[in-house]
């Protein structure tokens, strides 16, 4: 006789794993199945927790050969890079957190984890190989996948080359490239960059776009562009690549600028072409689950197609994001046990590029908002005036808080400077409310810290709106 589950969940990713145990909370009969070593899915093991545990080693580097700016005067060439124990740290910080992740599901008694592949067998069935056991048969009531993305393959010659990583592929590298050539500059290229770059790598950035970051503010975007130059990257703009090919000890990437052809050498690449949904294998074919251009299709409360089949996180397209995904898991998770579920928004979300100086925004750009029809103004603050970022030394930044004109609601936070990321939940706050100007202001924040850029912008515009008389 099949196995009988409330709920299958496909996926223990950022995503899936918080709605298996907040169904299972709710006494649903839940199956988590995961395909990889652990819990954690692509957040933990292949993008945001590896990448900032290099980025955080970066960043010590940085504040030694720094140190002689705040009047510490440190033997800078003693200093030296043991890679193989920062890559020990990274796979026991990993290990970890997926050993955690699995002992907080193992509470649930109605939270079933299997460690294999899923694939369902019709809207109703599925077929589950576990990686240590027999093929089994299921039948479930509903069904949430979760199963993340992976890297996009760039799509040029020479892209398989050896030498050629993509942005999983490159956290595992053994060693400090002397060359490395990155082309895609979106947030994964831009982080990765300037983190190899910090860490010894000669590095060039390729874009084939006019600019680093589409979609980000573009004064902002071209205001990190200056940073990135300044530190020491060599970086391309509109230079689409178009082959990668071998040489004695790298690789070659020719690519088209100006009209003309150019090459750089390299002796490692990252391919970092983004990333789409992961959907193959998992027997979508036998339902009437579509997939589009950016991953599987889903109405406002994340029903695909297929009625009674969900989707949540990396697998539905952008935005790809861990929190988005966890935040979507538990508001589907609400929905299904006929609970109030007010599902998350895109103009809502909020997210961080841990570039130097970060990069972090949350809400509506003024040119997103303006092309939504809305009639909106901007206040702005410097951090070259501001005393907590004089101190950290990272002054050079810059807030900006888009908000209606009517009545000085805020719809976008933008921010650039060291720190920008942990400002972001108050940023979220004041966009997702849709809170005054007035409300910033009137609002005490502690000095000094980053935080007071928030009020100091708000009195601005509004000081700015009545010597108008607005």
């Amino acid at each position: 006789m099949d196995a009988y589950y409330d709920v299958l969940v496909i996926g223990g990713g950022p995503g899936g794993t918080p709605a298996a145990m907040a169904l299972a909370q709710a006494g649903k009969k839940v199956l988590l199945v995961e395909a990889g070593a652990g819990l954690g899915g692509t957040c933990l093991f292949e993008g945001c927790i590896p990448s900032k545990i290099f980025h955080e080693t970066a960043r010590r580097l940085r504040d030694i050969n720094q140190a002689g700016t705040f009047g510490i005067q440190l033997p800078t060439e003693l200093v030296h890079l043991d890679w193989h124990h920062v890559q020990a740290r990274k796979r026991e910080i990993l290990q970890r957190r997926s050993g955690a992740a699995i002992k907080k599901v193992a509470q649930f008694k109605t939270l079933e984890l299997l460690f294999g592949r899923a694939q369902l067998q019709g809207p109703r069935q599925a077929e589950i190989t576990p990686f240590d056991g027999e093929t089994i048969t299921l039948r479930f009531e509903q069904c949430i996948l979760a199963t993340g993305s992976k890297p996009n393959r760039l799509p040029v010659p020479g892209a398989d080359l050896p030498r050629v990583y993509s942005s999983d592929s490159i956290l595992d590298i053994n060693c400090i490239p002397e060359y490395l050539t990155v082309i895609g500059a979106g947030p994964i290229g831009v982080e990765l960059a300037q983190i190899f770059h910090t860490l010894g790598a000669n590095v060039t950035l390729m874009e084939r776009g006019p600019r680093i970051l589409g979609g980000v503010d573009e004064e902002l975007a071209r205001m990190l562009e200056q940073h990135l130059i300044a530190q020491g990257i060599t970086l391309h703009v509109n230079c689409p690549v178009r082959n990668i090919c071998h040489t004695g000890n790298g690789v070659f990437v020719q690519y088209d600028i100006g009209g003309d052809c150019d090459q750089v050498f390299a002796t490692a690449v990252l391919a970092a072409a983004g990333r789409h949904a992961r959907v193959d294998g998992l027997g979508l074919e036998h339902t009437a689950v579509k997939v589009g251009h950016y991953g599987i299709e889903v109405d406002e409360t994340l029903q695909t197609t297929e009625p009674g089949l969900y989707a949540v996180g990396d697998v539905t397209g952008q935005p790809m994001f861990a929190h988005w995904a966890t935040a979507q898991g538990l508001a589907l998770a609400r929905h299904l046990l006929g609970q109030p579920a007010p599902f998350p928004q895109a103009a809502h979300n909020s997210a961080a590029i841990f570039s130097v100086p970060e990069l972090a925004m949350a809400g509506l750009t003024e040119e997103q908002a303006m092309a939504a029809g809305m009639d909106v103004a901007v206040a702005h603050y410097d951090f070259s005036q501001d005393a907590r970022a004089q101190i950290g030394g990272h002054a050079n930044g810059l807030l900006k808080i888009v908000y209606n004109k009517s009545d000085r609601k805020v719809v976008g936070v933008h921010v650039l400077v060291d720190g920008a990321a942990d400002l972001m939940g108050e940023a979220a706050l004041l966009v997702r409310l849709g809170l005054p100007l007035e409300a910033i202001a009137g609002t005490i924040h502690p000095h000094p810290t980053l935080t007071e850029s928030f009020v100091q912008a708000a009195r601005m515009a509004l000081a700015a709106n009545m010597s108008a008389g607005h």
